[in-house]
């Protein structure tokens, strides 16, 4: 799973900026793909399915506090 985009993050001194950020974890999922597998989409997919009728930033919050607990 190591990319240039996730490199790139580790590496960096100062923080990224949202967009970059945000660019960095869209040429990652983006890679996944193209590899014929994502985690992070099939996991985001997953949470969708049981949290359907909640907003898409509270199935996002839902997902990261399951990732880290």
């Amino acid at each position: 799973m190591s990319s240039n985009a996730t490199t790139n993050i580790i590496d960096s001194k100062k923080p990224l900026s949202k967009q970059e950020l945000i660019t960095a974890n869209i040429k990652l999922l983006i890679e996944q793909l193209e590899a014929g597998k994502s985690d992070a989409l099939t996991n985001y997919l997953s949470a969708m399915s049981r949290f359907h009728n909640y907003s898409f930033g509270n199935v996002l919050e839902i997902a990261r506090q399951k990732a880290v607990t």
